[in-house]
């Protein structure tokens, strides 16, 4: 996920859209807002890949999509209705018909989100008060950065947009440029030498790639620092485009259209339906001219729309192939991308986990690494017992089935000795679930290692509250752990956390880097950390900004890491 923002949300009226970084530590006092967020991030994403509970009656009736507030299906987000989920002070509103500043109590709110190429607007509304448990879609955007299209639906006005988008970005655009030309021009020369072509041609065609690699280079690395041997072109690339999130794009063409459904474009997902119905749109004839009008004012008034309407359709015809592949990238998104929540959660000390207990985070964490069937000597494996040793918790593990409807969990340490996880400290059975959830999570994502958007959308983890029950050189030792899964498997964080430690040590690992400049750094490194302000409505967060010599350019606000040194200044 790259950014995430929001209007009339629990606690927020405004809630500006937020980049996030490969691993974002979200920092605050309590009730700042940093749950607020989560529960937005998860609510978006659910709804996502739900909005197909729509009913061919309703729909064809122009009926509102729903966005569900008790998508349990994957996460759990605890606000189970509308009224619960709308921000509950009096906001501004516009009144054309007066100067003074008018305030009333919301019932809508609006959703932004970013996830790899695809931007989604989603505003909702609903009864303030009352149990539904879902809202009404008044208003979908889908924008599609990868293939530079936008649609539009608004289900109150019953009217559709399409709009082909122009970069307002040189520099997004030669992005994009340069991948192509790489990606194709090695395809090329992989296909020449797999034909057993002559030297001549493969020579050639080498000759292309290694000058595409060169641009590659001077564009990635103006400062011409030594490259390492294995230098990832494409991935370098790619690293470039995450780190680009331009929010406003030019309109090149603008069309306005009849919201009209089909039934031939029922897929299951509506985001995808919405796009296929554009495409059946084209390609419908649509109704025949007017005729039979007496009026003249009224029959030139219906033409003129019926001539608008065929233009358009003939206009649209013309983007098919585009629109098919803007279908084709939205339904891969969807497929890949999910986002797994560690929730806080209680250290046990119970020797046995039963799988029947869903409440029982541990026992269902242990129940899901053995359905994934990670074996010792596989990588996941390997993975828990490397960093148990450097977090301390043991030398290996055993997890033992009793009867396949509960579980032990052994711990060995490195005089070969065996304890009950149960009988280790509570800071050691919270880092060993902790280990095992991602190891699981790591499973689960092995086969998108095919799939070709995967670095553009990996698996986001987010983490509540990490720190837990750990001594604090363990609490500083998980920015090392986030940064290893990041660079090893892709995947990205959302941490919300109150432990110093943990951002003392980021700011270490930043430092080590030796970011010659601001420019290098910015595109390099994967921490970004925001300071939630519970005080300021208007600007509810603010990044930190890291320096290359690992300080921070802004300050946390007062009882963060401020609250030490004061103590300090009390006992001297």
């Amino acid at each position: 996920m790259n950014t995430i923002g929001f209007n009339n949300f629990r606690r927020f009226a405004t809630f500006p859209e937020m980049d996030l970084g490969d691993i974002t530590l979200l920092v605050g006092g309590n009730n700042s807002g940093k749950s607020t967020l989560v529960k937005a991030l998860l609510l978006c994403v659910d709804n996502l890949k739900l909005m197909s509970s729509y009913t061919k009656t309703n729909i064809f009736e122009f009926g509102a999509p729903k966005f569900r507030f008790d998508a349990n299906e994957w996460h759990d987000v605890k606000i189970k209705t509308f009224s619960r989920a709308i921000h509950n002070k009096p906001v501004p509103v516009i009144d054309l018909g007066s100067d003074e500043e008018k305030t009333e109590l919301p019932s809508e709110m609006r959703f932004v989100f970013t996830i790899g190429s695809f931007r989604f607007v989603f505003d909702v509304y609903g009864e303030r008060d009352g149990d539904e448990v879902t809202g009404e879609v008044s208003y979908i955007s889908i924008e599609d950065r990868g293939n530079m299209v936008k649609y539009d639906v608004s289900f109150k006005s019953h009217v559709m947009w399409y709009s082909v988008l122009g970069s307002t970005s040189e520099r997004e655009t030669l992005i994009k440029r340069l991948y192509r030309d790489y990606k194709s021009a090695k395809e090329e020369l992989e296909k020449l030498s797999d034909e057993g072509s002559d030297i001549a041609a493969i020579s050639s065609q080498s000759e292309k790639v290694a000058s595409l690699e060169k641009r590659i280079e001077e564009f990635v690395n103006p400062d011409d620092n030594e490259l390492p041997e294995d230098f990832d072109y494409e991935q370098a690339l790619r690293q470039q485009f995450r780190n680009f999130h331009a929010h406003e794009y030019t309109t090149t063409s603008w069309y306005d259209l009849p919201l009209e459904f089909y039934y031939s474009q029922l897929n299951g997902n509506l985001l995808v339906d919405l796009i296929g119905n554009f495409i059946q749109f084209a390609k419908n004839p649509g109704a025949a001219a007017p005729k039979d009008i007496e009026d003249p004012n009224e029959y030139g008034a219906a033409m003129q729309e019926y001539m608008r309407i065929k233009a358009a359709r003939k206009d649209l015809l013309q983007e098919e192939d585009k629109m098919r592949k803007s279908q084709e990238d939205l339904k891969a998104l969807l497929n890949s991308f999910k986002i797994e929540y560690i929730t806080a959660h209680a250290a046990n000390q119970n020797t046995i986990y039963n799988t029947a207990d869903r409440n029982d985070y541990i026992a269902q964490t242990v129940h899901g690494f053995v359905r994934a069937q990670i074996a010792r000597g596989q990588k996941e494996y390997t993975f828990v017992t490397d960093w148990m040793r450097k977090l301390g918790v043991g030398h290996d593990f055993d997890v033992i089935s009793i009867d396949g409807e509960a579980y032990r969990v052994k711990i060995k340490d490195e005089d070969n000795s065996t304890v009950n996880l149960a009988d280790k400290g509570m800071g050691s059975i919270q880092l060993m679930i902790l280990l095992l959830r991602l190891a699981t999570i790591l499973r689960e994502y092995e086969p998108q290692n095919i799939v070709a958007l995967r670095e553009l959308c990996c698996p986001t983890i987010i983490i509540e509250e990490p720190e837990q029950n750990l001594h604090p050189k363990v609490q500083s030792q998980l920015a090392d752990l986030f940064l290893y899964l990041n660079k090893e498997y892709h995947c990205k964080f959302v941490v919300e956390t109150h432990s110093e430690y943990l951002i003392r040590k980021t700011q270490v690992l930043v430092s080590k880097e030796n970011y010659e400049d601001n420019s290098s750094m910015k595109e390099n490194n994967p921490f970004m950390v925001y300071y939630f302000d519970g005080e300021n409505e208007k600007k509810p967060y603010y990044p930190m900004e890291y320096r290359t010599d690992g300080n921070f350019s802004n300050e946390f606000g007062t009882g963060f890491f401020d609250a030490a040194t004061k103590l300090l200044y009390e006992i001297l």
